[in-house]
């Protein structure tokens, strides 16, 4: 059985299912580092691995980098694990619920604006 179909998953993570930081969030921010140190030579950056540094040139989320290079969530949180210990990313958790503004303020500002119309 031969033939140029899609790669599995556990093949792009090397068999792993779980990134090795477990702050790993779908809404958290990636960006690749300019400035990143060189990478080792026993890095394996597989395709993929490359493709989120590319991508992360500015701030996207784990969720957004996903959607563009059509994997699932939980194979880009292990690769962007992987970036995250070689130094080459720098990832910002998401805002903590209790510091979010609430919704009711939220729509109370909505109204607002439009009442300004």
């Amino acid at each position: 059985m031969s033939g140029g179909g899609p790669v599995r998953p556990y093949v792009i993570t090397g068999g792993r299912s779980r990134p090795t930081r477990t702050e790993l969030a779908f809404e958290s921010l990636v960006v690749a580092l300019a400035d990143r140190p060189e990478l080792p030579e026993d890095a394996l950056l597989n395709r993929e691995h490359r493709r989120i540094l590319d991508l992360c040139h500015s701030l996207l989320s784990i969720a957004e980098v996903a959607a563009h290079l059509g994997l699932p969530l939980g194979v880009v949180k292990v690769l962007v694990g992987d970036l995250w210990d070689l130094g080459a990313v720098q990832v910002l958790p998401p805002v903590p619920q209790a510091e979010r503004l609430p919704t009711t303020l939220l729509e109370e500002v909505l109204v607002g604006l439009r009442q300004l119309r």
